[in-house]
């Protein structure tokens, strides 16, 4: 395994079992001694800083000088350091690789694809309050996972294991830049804005030779197309065609790499790929099958089956660039400018965005002044809605939100979906996968950007596509829409209804008493009817029931010796 990560640390009774375990998959050792054992794939980068931290992966500085130790720089990384009393191990802020731990064998094994440990590992049970928050609370990725004993160390923690119980601090969150906002204008903000992120991408181009971007022609996987460019990155791109105009956009992405000067290659993606019942063919930690994605999944694997490039993508464009559809932009104005004219201008503004008129927009803000602000939607769709938690699980993250501006709120919300997704797609599993709209110096200066700048002009994203409109295709970088898989994943749904309703209404989910059964057993009997969506939460839960049998069939769930339980 080129990109997998185990490590032992508090004890060395475990150190043969991971020895071997390391051997399996091809992992070498760069650490053994005293409290701390580390092996990596070849695919995955160490050094040992001046600080004495050992850190594996990709650590960057804004001004591109050296690093001494993980705290003044950022990327994809994890720091190990060791003193007299502790083992501790940071991970990056946002794009840092995932690390899992447990107890085990007096000490902890921490790991980063659940594979590795599965033989060594007897689980034993899930965790079915985290299944439950799951259903109703999708996309909120905690500490906690699926699995009981099992945690997860977040982006931008540190965790210090001691003798006894780890002590987990947050070292990154997002409310220091949220507290700083930058009221320059929209047209300074580009400028720092395309800056900042091409610097990030020489970052993240400097170290990789071969690039292969996902290029789907929305705009934001044309902004990091257009940033390999400038970077002068040895890259191509991949488009993925789907039947149905809504999921071909070929004319955009064709036009990005025309522009770029990049090889575009362009891929089928049908229905008939796209299985939606079947096992995982990847173990996690949480649920995270991602049906619909099967059939990219399945088409990038054959295409590039052994490849070395390095992955790049538009992840998380939408949630860094304050993608917002809400009336939250007038209500920062208001609150910021009072009743003054750059309000009423934001009002007009959101108007123009959402294809309404300013009186819409203007009832609109005075209903979401009245209701209050909102707290995370609870979704008890095709569920019992009793057996859904009343509240959302707990995150680092809560601490801070009630000071902030409504639309600061929605943006860190949707900064916080994003991360959930970051290592779920199959595709990318074992590869090396960057996320450069994700950089940490590209979120802190989104961040500062206040939300009635991120639709200046009546258009979503206006500070982003104001910062590279001189370097992108103006039908790419003004386009209004964007490219949707409604199509493929409507046709993926009826072609397997009958499939979906044996494995929903006789699951683990079904068992447990989570599903409401007539429910799901009157929607999968009636017709579609145009823009009817509500498929889409069946898929969902499709997934979690798809990960709890993967689960139940690997070798977690069997007695292990070597586990300790606490």
């Amino acid at each position: 395994m080129k990109r997998g990560i185990l490590a032992l640390v508090g004890t060395t009774s475990g150190g043969l079992a991971l020895a071997a375990a390391a051997e399996r998959h091809a992992l070498r050792c760069v650490q053994n001694a005293g409290a701390l054992a580390v092996y990596a794939g070849a695919g995955i980068a160490d050094q040992v800083l001046e600080s004495g931290a050992l850190l594996l992966g990709d650590i960057y500085s804004l001004s591109g000088a050296t690093c001494h130790a993980p705290g003044d720089g950022w990327g994809s990384y994890l720091a190990f350091t060791v003193d007299d009393a502790s083992v501790q191990v940071a991970r990056a802020a946002l794009t840092g690789m995932p690390i899992y731990w447990t107890r085990f064998e007096g000490g902890f094994l921490l790991w980063n694809d659940l594979e590795l440990v599965a033989p060594m590992l007897g689980i034993g049970s899930f965790d079915w309050q985290f299944i439950a928050e799951t259903l109703a609370y999708a996309n909120l990725r905690t500490e906690r996972t699926g699995l009981e004993g099992v945690s997860e160390l977040l982006p931008g923690s540190c965790a210090k294991f001691l003798a006894k119980e780890p002590a987990v601090q947050t070292l990154w969150t997002p409310w220091k830049a949220v507290s700083q906002p930058d009221l320059r204008p929209v047209a300074e903000l580009a400028i720092d804005l395309e800056r900042r992120l091409l610097r990030c991408l020489r970052g993240w181009c400097g170290n990789r030779s071969d690039i292969l971007l996902e290029l789907s022609g929305g705009l934001d996987s044309s902004i990091v197309a257009a940033g390999l460019s400038s970077a002068q990155a040895n890259f191509s791109a991949v488009t993925f065609v789907s039947h149905g105009a809504d999921g071909d956009e070929r004319p955009y992405a064709r036009a990005v790499a025309a522009h770029c000067g990049a090889e575009l290659l362009e891929m089928p993606h049908a229905d008939a790929g796209i299985d939606l019942v079947s096992l995982p063919p990847v173990l996690h930690a949480r649920p995270s099958a991602y049906g619909v994605l099967g059939g990219i999944d399945d088409a990038f694997e054959a295409a590039f089956p052994v490849s070395d490039a390095a992955i790049f993508g538009g992840i998380g464009g939408d949630n860094i660039f304050d993608f917002d559809t809400s009336v939250a932009p007038i209500l920062d104005a208001f609150r910021h400018f009072g009743p003054r004219r750059r309000a009423f201008e934001t009002m007009r503004d959101v108007a123009r965005a959402g294809d309404a008129t300013v009186w819409q927009a203007a009832r609109l803000a005075y209903r979401a002044v009245r209701d209050g602000p909102s707290g995370w939607r609870r979704e008890t769709g095709f569920c019992v809605a009793d057996q859904m938690p009343a509240s959302p699980p707990a995150h680092p993250w809560d601490a801070g939100e009630e000071d902030a501006p409504r639309g600061k709120r929605n943006h860190v919300r949707a900064l916080r979906r994003i991360l959930d997704f970051i290592d779920r797609p199959r595709r990318w599993r074992d590869r090396d996968v960057v996320a450069p709209l994700l950089s940490q110096p590209v979120v802190e200066f989104c961040l500062t950007v206040p939300s009635w700048a991120w639709v200046r002009g009546g258009r979503d994203r206006a500070v982003a596509r104001a910062a590279f409109a001189s370097r992108l295709p103006p039908e790419v970088v003004w386009r209004r829409g964007k490219g949707r898989l409604d199509s493929l994943c409507t046709a993926s749904y009826l072609r397997q209804r009958g499939a979906l309703a044996d494995l929903l209404l006789g699951g683990r989910l079904a068992e447990r008493g989570l599903l409401d059964k007539p429910a799901i057993e009157t929607y999968l009997a009636r017709d579609l009817v145009e823009g009817d969506f509500a498929y889409f939460r069946l898929l969902e839960i499709a997934d979690v029931e798809r990960w709890l049998r993967s689960v139940e069939a690997s070798p977690l769930m069997g007695p292990s010796s070597r586990q300790r339980r606490y």
